[in-house]
């Protein structure tokens, strides 16, 4: 009886305690892959994030990170270059597939390619290891700081249409300081597998801050107007732009990992 009681105890503690061995501290996660997530820049400039999925330099990222907005994100922008650890030169980047497709746009997700060997590369994970409730954790890179992590809260798990596209994605909604510049950056579970991909178009600016931008855009490629030495245009979209930011800031949105993983495959 005894034997019998010992034996029972030990098959309920041990999916337990196996389960706990494959969980990760946020810092483990963060020491592990905090130089597998890279830099995007465009024409010089510091577009987002992204994060190396292979050794031999497959990035994925958001599509719109690497696309130009004036396309409705379906051109890739120009001279799209890679920062792998923050302050290497940066690799010239291609895409891997030529032509933008319905579904790129619509998933908001992108894949690129860099000239690179026997690099840190993460995990990719599943949809159905992590729920509501769940914390995740987000690592990101901004120039001149390296590795910024932040960990969120899942606080909905769903699918749903964006403003993207006709087809329903599987999103994660997780409340953590996101803002503009974070895109593309991996989304990782307590597994440490990447399981999303930070997305703040999906919740981004309103549609009438977006047309009041668009406005203030055309305005100024007809010229600039300067009251008292001030650029009225630009400073108009700065403004917009840190509104955008604003906004976004205290809840994310990641994008499922399925459709980046069928990309790679293909």
């Amino acid at each position: 009886m005894k034997s019998t009681l010992i034996f029972l105890i030990s098959l309920c503690i041990f999916p337990f305690t196996t389960d706990a061995q494959n969980m990760l501290t946020r810092k483990e996660i963060y020491r592990i892959y905090c130089k597998t997530v890279v830099q995007i820049y465009v024409d010089g400039h510091f577009s987002g994030a992204g994060f190396l999925a292979s050794s031999d330099g497959t990035i994925m990222t958001a599509n719109h990170v690497v696309t130009t907005r004036e396309s409705g994100f379906r051109q890739y922008s120009g001279n799209i270059k890679v920062s792998v650890n923050g302050n290497d030169a940066p690799y010239p980047a291609t895409p891997v597939h030529a032509q933008i497709s319905d579904d790129q746009v619509n998933y908001d997700s992108a894949i690129i390619k860099i000239e690179a060997s026997q690099l840190p590369h993460v995990t990719l994970g599943s949809w159905d290891e992590f729920d509501l409730g769940d914390t995740v954790t987000l690592i990101s890179s901004w120039p001149g700081m390296g590795c910024i992590m932040l960990e969120g809260l899942v606080a909905n798990k769903t699918s749903f249409i964006t403003v993207l596209g006709p087809k329903p994605v599987n999103t994660i909604l997780f409340q953590s300081p996101v803002r503009n510049g974070f895109s593309g950056s991996p989304i990782f579970s307590s597994k440490g597998h990447v399981i999303g991909i930070v997305d703040t178009k999906v919740f981004g600016i309103s549609e009438s801050l977006s047309a009041l931008r668009d406005k203030w855009m055309a305005t100024r490629s007809q010229g600039s107007m300067a009251i008292m030495g001030v650029d009225v245009s630009g400073s108009f979209l700065e403004l917009i732009n840190n509104l955008d930011q604003n906004l976004i800031s205290g809840l994310g949105t990641g994008v499922a990992i399925q459709y980046a993983k069928q990309q790679t495959a293909n």
